[in-house]
């Protein structure tokens, strides 16, 4: 797996695809969810994974991501 950096890639307008980059607003919106016991969450449309990573640190999230631009999926 590549790691990719945001120059490298473009939103496709045809998608409707915004990314989200800064992490204090990624770190609020997973610190949002309460979540005492497991809790299934849907992410979609992922992106570069800002804040999948926020979501993924949380033990009591069970993620899945679903994405359908093929050429981020690398990332």
């Amino acid at each position: 797996m590549r790691q990719a950096y945001m120059s490298e890639v473009r939103p496709k307008k045809a998608l409707g695809q915004h990314f989200l980059t800064d992490l204090s607003v990624s770190r609020r919106i997973a610190d949002s969810l309460l979540a005492e016991e497991r809790t299934d969450v849907l992410e979609v449309g992922p992106g570069m994974g800002v804040l999948t990573n926020f979501l993924l640190a949380r033990p009591e999230i069970a993620l899945m991501a679903v994405k359908i631009d093929q050429y981020l999926i690398n990332f």
